[in-house]
């Protein structure tokens, strides 16, 4: 308990604040006021969280007045630099302009995101308040997508801020529904396994929040997201994680509860994977479409094999759109994992996904606090990889939250043992 005013004052400033406003830049202010279009048009666009992690970059320097590079810190270092040589040279191919070039660049500025995340994150005190008040923020944007989603039968009956997150198709026929793909990827892929960890950590007791947050994300990605890949990919890292803490002693409150949702998982996992069975026994829908635009973007990459063809966006470009989208322009490289990536970033960005891959495997194995959970980053991340990458901008978020969970809870030895080895090269 905090007495000193001026103590209470100082410590609400320097965590709850920062945490309200990513959350606020996370979640686009709850898609409840209209924010300028470069920040926030489209569903893969993260510059207002690029900026929001600019500034506590910046704000974490000027009080640390020094940069620990961490396990991850070079990785992305070289991350960001592989991203701003492949957009800059593939501009003096394709022609594309300046501003192109860096709508393509600054996204890839929440990488800095971090170095500040890591520091604070690992008080237990402050993680503790950064996932409390984003369960709260998880529980209310659902509520507003779900109230959105009832009444949802075109575009006039949008009352979110979120015209552009919308595919034509449904705009075109809203007797389908509402869908919005990619707006409730990367963090939510990561922080759902969070939630998940602690209501099986707590044995389900004084889980209420967590339950319902946890819950409340499943249903956003069944109903808005609707994507089959993602939410069998948190089920099945979801149950990884109840194997993992239940391998040694299994009570009988959490063998009862989570047999339950083990067998709610599998059910749904299972349905899931037989529609997905179906369509590529069938060669139909968009897992054909997938198989396809993977040879493409296999072609593109051999094309352009060392930096590839680089984050800016062709669209404005009919001739590079076709090159990049096919001829149809149905192809999109962040559909088909590892196969876009090659072709984004060429083999340099393809070993720059491997090691970071292999440190979240490493981080586990010298794991010292919450091994299943990140057990289940690591289970999410080799699955993900597969039709996602954790470079894409949608799930950028992804990438840092799950590099500092396993920042946080791994050996820092490790931490020194990197940044030593990196000074002798």
């Amino acid at each position: 308990m905090i007495n000193d005013p001026k103590i209470f004052k100082k410590w609400f400033t320097a965590s709850i604040i920062p945490i309200v406003l990513f959350y606020l830049c996370e979640f686009r202010f709850f898609y409840l006021i209209s924010l300028p279009a470069v920040l926030v048009a489209g569903s893969t666009n993260k510059n207002l969280l690029a900026v929001f992690s600019v500034c506590a970059f910046a704000w974490f320097l000027i009080r640390e007045k020094k940069l620990k590079f961490g396990y991850f810190g070079i990785s992305f270092i070289l991350v960001f630099v592989s991203v701003t040589i492949s957009t800059i040279l593939s501009s003096f191919e394709f022609g594309y302009k300046l501003t192109q070039v860096i709508w393509g660049i600054l996204p890839y500025l929440l990488l800095l995101l971090y170095f500040p995340a890591k520091r604070y994150l690992a008080d237990k005190t402050t993680m503790e308040q950064f996932i409390v008040i984003g369960e709260i923020a998880s529980i209310f944007v659902s509520i507003l997508f779900f109230i959105q989603y009832a009444k949802y039968t075109g575009k006039p009956s949008v009352f979110l801020k979120i015209p552009d997150l919308i595919p034509d198709h449904y705009i075109w026929h809203p007797e389908e529904g509402l869908r919005i793909r990619n707006t409730f990827d990367g963090f939510f892929r990561v922080f759902s396994l969070v939630i998940f960890d602690r209501i099986i950590a707590k044995k389900f007791r004084k889980s209420l929040l967590d339950i319902i947050s946890y819950a409340a994300i499943l249903a956003v990605i069944l109903l808005i997201d609707r994507s089959r890949a993602y939410l069998v990919i948190v089920l099945v890292s979801s149950i990884a994680i109840l194997i993992y803490r239940s391998r040694k002693r299994i009570t009988t409150v959490i063998f009862l509860a989570g047999s339950l949702a083990l067998m709610g998982g599998a059910a749904v996992a299972f349905i899931k994977l037989t529609s997905i069975a179906e369509s590529v026994l069938n060669n139909s829908g968009s897992w054909f479409a997938r198989v396809e635009a993977a040879g493409h973007y296999m072609g593109v990459g051999f094309e352009h094999i060392f930096f590839g063809i680089g984050m800016a966006d062709p669209e404005s470009y009919p001739a590079v759109e076709k090159y990049v989208r096919g001829l149809q322009g149905l192809y999109y490289p962040d559909d088909v994992g590892l196969f876009g990536l090659f072709a984004l970033l060429g083999i340099i960005g393809i070993a720059l996904y491997i090691v970071i891959m292999i440190k979240v495997c490493r981080s586990f194995k010298y794991a010292t606090d919450n091994k299943a959970l990140l057990f289940g980053l690591m289970i999410c991340l080799i699955l993900s990889s597969v039709l996602t990458s954790y470079f894409d901008k949608a799930r950028l978020m992804a990438l840092v939250f799950t590099a500092v969970l396993c920042e946080i809870n791994t050996d820092p030895r490790l931490s020194k043992y990197e940044f030593n080895r990196f000074n002798r090269l």
